[in-house]
């Protein structure tokens, strides 16, 4: 079988882990640092802590901003369900919004009558890399005391024209996740440029303390949300062929839209300028048809997960047809920065040669 996502660990990331190791870097220390330092650049932010996962990470950046029971956070309906977990688990009210006609992005323009006195944070999701609205809410929302939290982590290098993804909102989440563009195995990050939520987040993320060998004042309420220098040495080894890694899902992409261009029953939803996708999607007529061709044919794909209103625990407010539509209709195909360029290329001719409609 074809697997839908492919991110393999080469030797050069095994040989970091090992001197790690040997070297007895092995809780959070130099190669954690060397980690967070690299990303620091890469990204251009002020500040970076690494995490345990990127659901560690969302839920460091709600405590960091001071989510209490009663607060209320608004997500957006299209997205994994980590992303309104992490609030839930705080006490906080989650409150799903809809998402925008033929998009699976946040609809910035139905915000206003979700906000109230209690609305402590707006979640936007760059779901598949494509680019929410996170600078546009900060600009907008600021000033009424709301935290904007971009939820990143199928993100990573994706941006648009004012920077890269996760630097438009007050705090940024990432995750490092095997199925991730660079992995940690498990792993994640929260980036600010904020002094005060920085000097909280990075001890909040160990149990409120400034040392847990050495503190003894209990600072804040927090959790063990640290990322250890065995798994950033894996992640060391992963950033040093980003660029290739890009490239290469860049090489798949533009392969399927090629390929794909003209099969009936098939279509792609709108990307923007400098918008890099995590996996490439399309639309179809008919998902279960096309799922079950390339199900026959060897290939594992991926549909788009139930839409967050669908949740029991969750609070619904607003209509959500658009996205109960487009979860119908979305379907992820092989991809992945070490997926074969022959499985890409008999993935379309099966799609090419069956009818899909």
């Amino acid at each position: 079988m074809i697997p839908v996502w492919s991110n393999f660990l080469l030797e050069k990331e095994i040989e970091k882990f090992q001197k790690a190791v040997s070297d007895r870097n092995i809780m959070e220390g130099p190669v954690l640092r060397e980690f967070q330092n690299c990303l620091k650049d890469i990204l251009d932010v002020k500040y970076v802590i690494g995490t345990s996962s990127g659901s560690a990470a969302l839920a460091l950046a709600l405590m960091g901003i001071g989510i209490e029971p009663g607060d209320e956070v608004i997500v957006p309906d299209l997205t994994f369900i980590a992303t309104a977990n992490a609030a839930c688990l705080l006490g906080a009210k989650v409150i799903v919004a809809p998402t925008m006609p033929d998009a699976t992005l946040l609809d910035y323009y139905m915000l206003d009558a979700l906000i109230n006195e209690r609305t402590k944070a707006i979640i936007t999701v760059d779901l598949n890399g494509r680019i929410s609205c996170s600078r546009e809410l900060k600009e907008r929302y600021s000033s009424k005391g709301i935290y904007i939290i971009d939820d990143a982590c199928q993100a990573l290098m994706s941006g648009n024209r004012y920077g890269k993804a996760g630097t438009q909102s007050d705090i940024g989440c990432f995750s490092f996740g095997i199925t991730k563009t660079v992995s940690t195995v498990n792993g994640g990050l929260v980036i600010t440029n904020d002094d005060y939520l920085y000097e909280r987040m990075k001890i909040m993320k160990t149990q409120g303390m400034e040392s847990v060998f050495e503190s003894d004042t209990y600072t804040y309420p927090g959790f063990n949300f640290k990322l250890p220098d065995v798994l950033a040495a894996i992640g060391l080894g992963q950033l040093e062929r980003l660029d290739e890694k890009i490239e290469h899902m860049k090489e798949i992409d533009d392969m399927y839209q090629s390929g794909l261009s003209q099969v009936e029953g098939i279509s792609f939803l709108a990307r923007k300028e400098n918008e890099f996708l995590w996996m490439t999607d399309i639309v179809c007529e008919n998902r279960d048809k096309v799922r079950a061709v390339l199900k026959e044919n060897g290939v594992i794909s991926r549909p788009l997960g139930a839409p967050l209103h669908t949740a029991p625990f969750l609070h619904m407010s607003g209509n959500y047809e658009d996205s109960v539509e487009m979860q119908k209709k979305l379907l992820y195909l092989p991809s992945g920065p070490d997926q074969d360029l022959k499985n890409i290329e008999y993935v379309i001719q099966v799609l090419k040669t069956h009818d899909v409609r």
